[in-house]
This record gives structure tokens, C-alpha cells and sequence, in this order.
């Protein structure tokens, strides 16, 4: 039926296969475990950064960069199994949805394996030189090769979960993840310093493992398939370079401030204060994309119409927009005043804040066209895109540190690279798709959702800076305003409540 309505009105949206309102519930359930993390976090990051210099949270801040590195170690394997899970679900394919599973976990814990290795042995070599801090980068490095292997075991597990859309259990495992790191880790720093937060992040990972275990989704057994495990390569490394050089873009201000300040560690310290607020804005985002993602690919699988995903895609990204829109405009107002006062050493790294939240909303805004791309087996362009992006994210930077533009510069070139990867994304996938109909509303929606909230924002922190109570207030009610809007004028309200029942049973 839904088939039928979208064939004859090309500008309807389509639903996904279990409807809107189970997105919305999943929305729901997401969003609430996110922000109870994010706030857990963010009293962690405050507590960490009070115990911690700024050169020591420099040191941990290029520390998580490697291990965010390890996710890139298998190959792709795991994207190229997890897409190829979404679609044969589509198509209810039961046997072919999993058949990929152990091949992917097998190919998966070798590689996290010898990227461990590998990391153990710079750390050694490290450790024995004449640096200040050379010690400290040694332990860490071991200490990321264990966290390396325990994290990509735990992961994998967390893909095949969202991938039977069971966000429940990854929600409850957020929330267990963010209680353990505040109980745990700002002790073990107060007792250790950097070497206890090490630890402490070690105890954390091992409960996380524990739960997953409890809560597997699959039974994975080692197997070995050479002519499938290329397939699945195939299909997964267009997606594993996107997400690498994603990760890179994403990452790119951090190393440009190692490579180019002479007092690196505590520059980078200090911007680090600025990227937990941001950190926790792309999570939100992410973590809405990641229910919308599934979907997508089923979507494909079922009906093997790229314009249905692409409409589905589309009206995902206006909810997305009109969801992050308030958080991050909160960001702008509350953020800078609040942590100058909580950890003065780390101010100078506050300003960028005024930059990198829009950028980060733009960034979020790109990730539904992103998925689009992978569920209907066009990833190349997703890997075009974030590459262009990057180049610009390198020559902006390298411009601003040369010029002595500093942090703030930083921010700003890191801000328009994340601006050129959304323009780029929308136009390599849902552009193509969309009907002009579809297209222009598609841009006003995002604009109604997004810009008089985050741009008041701006503004308003700009010219009141004093007064945060009330430009809070006045923030919050240009969202609603603009949420009323859409869901009275742009069909949200019509479209939520539309009843739409699954094809098939729900997986639990």
C-alpha cells in the first residue's frame, strides 16, 4: 500500500518498514539514554580535567585517537556483514542476513589482535627514550592495545544489536558504560593520575564486555570463508575508508595542534575542553542516525528503490535537524560560561566553541544521507565526499596555524570543512534523488529546523553574554516555535501518526 502512495505522489515520504512511530519510540528511547550519558559525562569530564593538567589530558586526548583507530583494523568486514545483515532482512532472508556474522567476528579479533601488537611495540620503543613524557605515552599505548582488542569484541557485538534494531540493550549498555566511567575513572586519576584513568577505562570495558555477553544478539563461532570474506571486504571497505577518513576529518584539529604548537599537550589540553561539548553534540546526533541507519538498509532490501530510501532519508534528516537543534543552541549560551568557571586553566580553549557547534550540527545533518548511501550500495560516494572534505579541512587549518590565527582558526577552518562534507553529501545522495519538490523542501525544512534556533544562539551569546537565563529562555521558545511549524505545516504531525505494522515480527 505504502508502495502505491508513494508512486503517486512523488513528494510522499516514505515510511520505514516498521512505521514512525516505532522510529520514534527508538528515537525516544536513544535520545533519553544519550542525554542521561551525556550528562554523566560531562560531570566525568569536569572531574577528570580538575584532577588532570592540561598536558595530561592532551596526552589522553591523542591517546583515544589511537584507539579510535582500531576500528578501522578489520578491513571493513564488519560494515560490508552489517549492511548485507540490513538488506537480507529487508527481503526476509533469514539465513542470508547471518550468514556473513562469524566471518566478520573471526577477521575482526585477528585484526584487532595484531593492531594491538603493533601499538605494544611503539609503546615499548617510546618508552625507552629521553622524553619528558616518554613514560607516559609507553604505558599508554600498551594500555590502548589491550583496549583495542576488549573494544572491537564489545563493538562488533553493539553492530549486530543495532543491526536487529535492539535499542534497548545498547541503550541500557550506554548507560552502564557512563555510571562505570564516573564511579570508576575520576577515583582511579585522583588516587593515579593518568595511569589510574588507564586503568579505570580498562574496568570499564571489562563491564561492558560482561553485559554484552549477557545480552548477545548472535552466536558467533570462528569460520573461514576466502571467497566470502573478499565479498564482504568489497562491500565493506568503501565504507570502512569513509568512516576512517571521517574519523580523520573529525580528528584532523587535534593532530594539526600536536603537529604545529610548540607547547602542544597543553594547547591541545585546553581545545579539549571545547571538544567535550562538541563530542557530546556529534554523539546525540550519532546516535539518532544510528536508529534511522537499519531502516534504510531494510528499506532497500525491500523495495529496491533508491528514491524511497532517499524520501525516507530525507524526512529522517528534518526530524534529526529539529531534534539537535536545541541542544546545540544550549551548548552555544550555557557551555562557555560554565566551564571558565569549573576549570579556568582550560578558557582559552572555550572561544572555539562559538565555531565548532555549528559545524558539529552540520556534520549530524550529513549522517542520514551518509546511510543512505551505504544501504543502497553506493558508498564510494560517501568516501568521495568525506575525502574532499578533509583536503579542506587540511589546507584551512594549515592556513590558519600559519597565519597565527591560533584556536580560534582552528575552529573556524575545522567549522567550514564540516559545512563543505554536508553540502557534498546532500548533493552525492539525496539531491539526485529527490524530485525539485522534494529538493525545496528538503532545504527549507532543515533551514526551519536548524537556523533560527542555533543562529539566535549565536547571536544572543554574542550580545548578551550575561544574561543566560534569559537567552535561554528566548532560545527555547524559537525552537518550539519552529518545531510547532513543522509539525503543523511541513506534515510531521501527519506522519507520525500514520500506523504502519511491520512486515515482519520484531527482533528482540
Amino acid at each position: 500500500m505504502s508502495t502505491q502512495l508513494e508512486a503517486l505522489h512523488p513528494t510522499q515520504i516514505s515510511a520505514p518498514l516498521s512505521g514512525w512511530r516505532r522510529l520514534l519510540g527508538d528515537w525516544m528511547v536513544v535520545g533519553s539514554a544519550t542525554a542521561v550519558c551525556h550528562a554523566l559525562g560531562a560531570v566525568t569530564g569536569v572531574l577528570l580535567r580538575m584532577l588532570l593538567s592540561p598536558t595530561q589530558m592532551g596526552i589522553f586526548s591523542a591517546l583515544k585517537l589511537f584507539l579510535s583507530y582500531g576500528n578501522y583494523a578489520n578491513l571493513g568486514i564488519s560494515k560490508g556483514a552489517a549492511r548485507e545483515f540490513n538488506v537480507a532482512t529487508g527481503r526476509g532472508d533469514a539465513t542470508a542476513a547471518r550468514r556473513g556474522l562469524n566471518l566478520a567476528f573471526t577477521v575482526n579479533t585477528l585484526s584487532s589482535l595484531l593492531y594491538a601488537a603493533v601499538l605494544v611495540g611503539v609503546g615499548a620503543r617510546i618508552a625507552t627514550s629521553d622524553g619528558a613524557w616518554a613514560n607516559a605515552w609507553g604505558l599508554g599505548l600498551a594500555v590502548v592495545g589491550l583496549l583495542a582488542v576488549l573494544t572491537r569484541y564489545v563493538t562488533f557485538h553493539v553492530t549486530i544489536l543495532r543491526a536487529n534494531q535492539a535499542f534497548v540493550i545498547t541503550s541500557r549498555l550506554s548507560i552502564l558504560e557512563g555510571v562505570l566511567t564516573l564511579a570508576v575513572c575520576p577515583a582511579a586519576a585522583w588516587c593515579w593520575g593518568l595511569p589510574g584513568l588507564l586503568g579505570g577505562i580498562v574496568l570499564v570495558v571489562l563491564g561492558s564486555l560482561v553485559f554484552v555477553r549477557r545480552h548477545a544478539a548472535a552466536v558467533l563461532r570462528w569460520s573461514w570463508n576466502t571467497a566470502e570474506i573478499r565479498r564482504l571486504v568489497g562491500i565493506g571497505s568503501p565504507i570502512l575508508l569513509a568512516g576512517a577518513v571521517s574519523s580523520l576529518l573529525r580528528s584532523l584539529d587535534k593532530l594539526m595542534i600536536l603537529g604545529y604548537f610548540s607547547d602542544r599537550e597543553f594547547q591541545l589540553g585546553c581545545y579539549s575542553a571545547a571538544l567535550l561539548v562538541t563530542g557530546h553534540l556529534f554523539g546525540l546526533g550519532n546516535m539518532l542516525a544510528m536508529v534511522t541507519g537499519p531502516r534504510l538498509g531494510e528499506k532497500y532490501g525491500h523495495s529496491a528503490d533508491r528514491r524511497a530510501v532517499a524520501r525516507l532519508a530525507a524526512r529522517a534528516s528534518e526530524l534529526q535537524a529539529a531534534a539537535i537543534a536545541l541542544p546545540a543552541a544550549l551548548a552555544l549560551l550555557v557551555a562557555p560560561p560554565l566551564l571558565a568557571h569549573l576549570l579556568p586553566e582550560y578558557r582559552s580553549g572555550l572561544a572555539p566553541l562559538v565555531w565548532l557547534v555549528p559545524g558539529v550540527v552540520a556534520m549530524t545533518l550529513a549522517l542520514p544521507g551518509s546511510q543512505m548511501l551505504v544501504a543502497v550500495g553506493r558508498q564510494r560516494r560517501a568516501l568521495l565526499a568525506v575525502l574532499l572534505a578533509t583536503a579542506a579541512a587540511a589546507v584551512g587549518n594549515h592556513l590558519a596555524l600559519r597565519g597565527g590565527f591560533g584556536l580560534m582558526g582552528v575552529a573556524a577552518a575545522t567549522a567550514t570543512a564540516y559545512a563543505v562534507y554536508f553540502v557534498l553529501i546532500a548533493a552525492l545522495s539525496l539531491w539526485i534523488e529527490l524530485d525539485a519538490p522534494g529538493r525545496l523542501r528538503y532545504v527549507g525544512m532543515l533551514a526551519l529546523a536548524v537556523g533560527p534556533t542555533v543562529g539566535s544562539a549565536v547571536l544572543l551569546q554574542r550580545w548578551y553574554p550575561d544574561t543566560i537565563a534569559a537567552t535561554v529562555a528566548a532560545v527555547v521558545v524559537i525552537w518550539s516555535i519552529s518545531v510547532a511549524v513543522g509539525w503543523r505545516h511541513g506534515g510531521w504531525g501527519e506522519e507520525l501518526k500514520r500506523t504502519n505494522e511491520p512486515l515482519f515480527p520484531r527482533r528482540t
